[in-house]
């Protein structure tokens, strides 16, 4: 609630038909999803800490098998997700300015996924790493490679050549790219919409006449027709990661010396 009314209040009255509006109100995405993802980790983390200790106990005691601790653990951090997203945008969405009920709750949907998989991200640091100390380095580790990959600074397109497989890789991208796509690149075939509106204020090195929705392909790589592919992509990663955590479960066991 918080951070959406210290963003809401930062962008109230904006317009993101300029280049410098575009790119600021790309940033303030990037900044809110960033800022309530990290969030999400730092606060998993010493609480799957707390409940590791409870669970090597009762594992010892036979008391439930890895797997139903695993579906536990899964299952309840989804509605706190979903909720805690739906309570921000609530704030945010309509006073920076979004508007479309339908936008809304797509929004919604791909940055609750973004969110669920950083607290799934969280819980697999502590069940393999033998600390909270060590599991807090690793999250802050990842969460800076994730920042810089995302796509935003540096643009996707300014990517070092060497370094675009990482791009493709670091799952915050796709969300970025869906978030973005969302609310600034909708282009139907009558000329309505955001992303159908030529930039203002360009400065020489983009031609005259750019659209938004050309502007954010060729620099961000981002496509409206590309929400859903990119939700899909989180939604692996969320797949694969309970799967490591899992996996964790059942064979790493940091009570044994």
């Amino acid at each position: 609630m918080i951070l959406g009314l210290l963003f809401g209040i930062t962008y109230v009255g904006a317009e993101y038909s300029s280049y410098q509006g575009l790119n600021s109100g790309m940033g303030m995405i990037f900044m809110a999803a960033s800022y309530i993802t990290f969030i999400t980790m730092s606060g998993v983390l010493p609480i799957a800490h707390q409940e590791r200790v409870v669970f090597y106990r009762e594992r010892a005691g036979q008391t439930y098998s890895a797997f139903w601790y695993f579906m536990g653990a899964t299952l309840v951090e989804i509605p706190y997700c979903f909720l805690s997203t739906l309570i921000f945008l609530i704030i945010f969405y309509p006073m920076v300015g979004f508007t479309g009920v339908g936008n809304f709750f797509t929004f919604w949907f791909c940055l609750s996924l973004l969110v669920l998989m950083e607290a799934y991200v969280g819980q697999l640091l502590v069940f393999v790493l033998p600390s909270l100390d060590v599991a807090s380095v690793f999250a802050l580790l990842i969460n800076t490679i994730q920042i810089l990959f995302t796509g935003m600074n540096p643009p996707a397109a300014s990517l070092p050549r060497g370094y675009v497989w990482l791009y493709h890789a670091v799952p915050n991208k796709y969300t970025f790219a869906s978030l973005t796509a969302i609310v600034f690149a909708a282009c139907d075939g009558d000329g309505n919409g955001t992303g159908c509106q030529v930039m203002k204020g360009t400065p020489p090195t983009i031609a005259d006449g750019t659209t938004v929705e050309q502007y954010m392909d060729s620099l961000f790589w981002i496509k409206h027709s590309e929400i859903w592919s990119n939700c899909g992509y989180v939604v692996a990663w969320i797949v694969f990661l309970r799967l490591l955590t899992l996996l964790a479960l059942r064979f790493v066991n940091h009570t044994k010396r």
